[in-house]
């Protein structure tokens, strides 16, 4: 018997860039994906991506100053198209030159012409057969995420329990009818080299990993934070959102004690084009409760987390996620 045989995983290519292999790193935002956190996943052989909501367009510019520094790999940009700033974040990319924005919760035309127009990879996140239809026909989308119900954070498809199993096939058989050619990436509930292998061997171009990466020793989140997906039992789908979408957050959680608007110190930030909480005067500040969590404030802070987060039992570097995503066990023949 030789021993050797190596089942690599294959590459992803975003724009002139090639990516060694086909593992993108979600946008995880309110400061959990940062430079640290993308380089290292770019370093690795990844597709990084830093997390643009929740910042400022100077910190989102550092940012992406800061992951060219660590890396030449492949680090783009996560933005919310809910987000009030969205508009500002996005000509900070542009400017930057960053390798690719990719842009969920919400969707318009115009910001994939535009990055066209710069020569900016376009992604779309995307979460249902109908959205399939028109973004594949949509100037500048040049690759598209799919994510399911097993994702972290707000939830798009209707039926929000779906797996990426159900989802990803009815989605990418709609964009290719409808003439797409691009890359199209399954995202939500993948975990290991298995899921991987399956999304692959599903007809996916490449994967999408969040809560992975947020359990990661250079991810911004607080060891608080980490603890609490750590010693998570499961996830919950809740509605406590002023977005209007439902969350996927840890099991145990409540929402007894997240901040609410009009205590003392909790201030709206105006973090979202619309929010019903801060339109109807009501109801929890969701900045206030990401970004508790994100500095440690567990206990008033809103936890997301991804479908299979009690999966997940320990915080490595990025590094050996790499290593048990790509090759887990040496094969011999």
């Amino acid at each position: 018997m030789k021993k050797g045989v190596r089942m690599t995983l294959p590459g992803l290519r975003v724009g002139e860039k090639l990516a060694r292999y086909c593992i993108i790193q979600g946008g995880m935002s309110i400061r959990i994906s940062l430079h640290r956190l993308a380089a290292a996943v770019a370093e690795s052989g990844g597709i990084g991506t830093i997390g643009g909501m929740g910042l400022s367009p100077d910190e989102l510019k550092s940012e992406i100053r800061q992951a060219r520094l660590l890396t030449k790999g492949i680090v783009g940009v996560n933005l919310m198209y809910a987000g009030l700033y969205f508009t500002d974040l996005l000509d900070v990319c542009i400017k930057e030159r960053t390798d690719f924005v990719a842009i969920g919760a919400g969707y318009a035309r115009d910001p994939f012409r535009i990055l066209s127009r710069a020569g900016i990879p376009g992604f779309c996140i995307i979460s249902s057969v109908k959205a399939a239809r028109i973004v594949a026909r949509t100037e500048g989308i040049t690759g598209v995420i799919v994510e399911s119900g097993q994702a972290g954070g707000h939830l798009g498809p209707k039926n929000a329990d779906i797996s990426t199993w159900e989802l990803f096939p009815q989605v990418q058989l709609d964009l290719y009818e409808q003439g797409f050619t691009g890359p199209v990436i399954a995202a939500g509930g993948l975990l290991d080299h298995q899921d991987v292998r399956r999304a692959l061997k599903m007809g996916a171009s490449g994967v999408q990993l969040g809560s992975r990466f947020a359990l990661t020793e250079e991810s911004e989140a607080s060891d608080e934070m980490k603890s609490a997906w750590v010693a998570a039992t499961g996830s919950q789908i809740v509605d406590w959102s002023p977005t209007g979408l439902v969350g996927r957050v840890i099991i145990p959680h409540s929402s007894d004690r997240l901040p609410q608007l009009g205590e003392p110190g909790i201030h709206c930030v105006d973090c979202l084009k619309v929010c019903s909480h801060r339109d109807q005067g009501k109801a929890h500040c969701i900045w206030n409760s990401l970004n508790n969590a994100q500095q440690g404030n567990v206990r008033e802070g809103l936890v997301f987390c991804g479908g299979r987060v009690g999966e997940i039992n320990d915080v490595v570097p990025v590094n050996e996620v790499f290593r048990r995503l790509v090759n887990p066990v040496a094969v011999e023949i």
